[in-house]
């Protein structure tokens, strides 16, 4: 069995949808409980959540050790937590990603040798859907301090492979704003 974390990406500031994302509750759980049940339930060795404190008893709370980088701050402040080599990432913002999904990335990735495996649709990336190793603190340390904030940014310093998703595109609805909210409804 690999081992790996999970990490929920929960530090925006949700300004386009004018409420915290993660406290969103969809069919009865908040959508921070949703991704980090998931991560549980697939098999993390442990599960951080990024940015927000966590009422979910066996998440861990990572806040930035660098405050206001956005997605890379928060991979490289749960990134010097990881138990394990490897991490799955999710951003909060996507719900309805299924376990199936990510089972395949994850065994993509396991069976692949790089860095990063993305999940990737119709020739879109979706780097906060990954795996990545968690040995590119350096990296990510360089980035953050040249403001370099961007994940492409990040991605060009890797060996990344691409996971091609050619499921229902409704699991990949990125909840930014409430028009994106009543998508998941529809």
């Amino acid at each position: 069995m690999n081992e790996f974390d999970g990490i929920v990406l929960a530090g925006g500031k949700s300004k386009r949808m004018g409420t915290d994302k993660s406290e969103i509750v969809f069919d009865g759980k908040s959508f921070l409980q949703i991704q980090a049940d998931k991560l549980r339930d697939l098999g993390a060795g442990r599960v951080y959540v990024s940015g927000k404190s966590s009422p979910i008893p066996y998440a861990h709370h990572i806040m930035d050790v660098i405050p206001d980088m956005g997605p890379l701050g928060g991979l490289y402040s749960c990134f010097l937590e990881c138990k394990c080599s490897n991490a799955l990432v999710l951003s909060v913002d996507v719900p309805l990603i299924s376990p199936k999904t990510l089972d395949s990335l994850l065994d993509k990735h396991f069976s692949g040798g790089y860095d990063a495996t993305i999940l990737s649709h119709d020739g879109k990336d979706e780097p906060l859907i990954a795996v990545y190793r968690t040995d590119s603190t350096s990296i990510l340390k360089e980035l953050l301090t040249a403001k370099k904030l961007a994940v492409r940014a990040f991605l060009d310093r890797l060996s990344c492979q691409r996971y091609e998703f050619n499921g229902n595109a409704k699991e990949l609805i990125n909840c930014n704003s409430q028009y994106d909210l009543k998508l998941l409804y529809s």
